[in-house]
C-alpha cells in the first residue's frame, strides 16, 4: 500500500485533470447534438410531432445542465485539491 501522501494527492489531482477532460468532451457532444437538433427543426419542424421534438430538446438541455454541473463539481475538487497540494509544498 502506497503511503506516500503527497502522491497520493498528485494521482487524486491527476484523476480529476482526467474526469474533467472527458466531461469536457461530453458537454461539447451534447451541445453539437442540442445545434443539429434546432438545425432540423428549423428545416422540418411542420412534418415533425411538436410535442416529441419539444421532449426530445427538453431532454438534451437536461442533459447539457447535467454535465455542466458535474463538470462545476470536478473543477471545483480540483480547485481545492490544488490550494492542498500547495499548503504540503509551502
Amino acid at each position: 500500500m502506497d503511503t506516500n501522501p503527497s502522491k497520493n494527492t498528485a494521482d487524486e489531482y491527476e484523476n480529476l485533470v482526467q474526469q474533467e477532460d472527458e466531461h469536457i468532451e461530453r458537454l461539447k457532444t451534447c451541445t453539437k447534438l442540442i445545434f443539429d437538433a434546432l438545425a432540423i427543426i428549423s428545416q422540418k419542424a411542420s412534418v415533425l410531432h411538436m410535442e416529441t421534438v419539444k421532449e426530445a430538446a427538453d431532454h438534451l438541455h437536461i442533459m447539457e445542465l447535467d454535465l455542466r454541473r458535474e463538470l462545476f463539481k470536478v473543477r471545483l475538487k480540483k480547485s481545492i485539491l490544488a490550494n492542498k497540494m500547495k499548503q504540503t509544498q509551502a
